[in-house]
C-alpha cells in the first residue's frame, strides 16, 4: 500500500513538473507576441495622444477602445478619459 501511495505521489508531482515546463515557454510566446502587436500601433505621440478628454470626446466612447486601458491602434497604456486625432465615436455615444 505503502509503495502504490509513492508511485502515485511521485507521478502527480512529475506531471506537474511536465505541465509546468511545457506551459512556461507558451506564456512567453504569447507576451512576446502582444509585445509585437504593441509596437506595430501608432504612438501616442504621433496621434497627438492626451489623458484628459477634448470636449465630450474621449477614448472610452471610442470605437478604437478595449477596455481596461488599450486601444486598436493607439499603444498601451491609455485612459478611457483619454483622446486623440483618431478618434471616432460609437453610435449613441455620450
Amino acid at each position: 500500500m505503502a509503495t502504490s501511495m509513492l508511485r502515485r505521489t511521485l507521478l502527480e508531482g512529475m506531471a506537474g513538473i511536465i505541465g509546468f515546463t511545457f506551459a512556461n515557454p507558451l506564456v512567453g510566446v504569447a507576451a512576446a507576441a502582444e509585445e509585437i502587436r504593441e509596437a506595430k500601433k501608432i504612438r501616442k505621440t504621433d496621434a497627438d495622444y492626451q489623458y484628459q478628454p477634448n470636449g465630450r470626446q474621449r477614448c472610452a466612447i471610442c470605437l478604437q477602445f478595449e477596455p481596461p486601458s488599450k486601444c486598436k491602434i493607439i499603444q498601451a497604456p491609455i485612459s478611457p478619459s483619454g483622446w486623440c486625432r483618431y478618434f471616432a465615436a460609437k453610435e449613441n455615444a455620450h
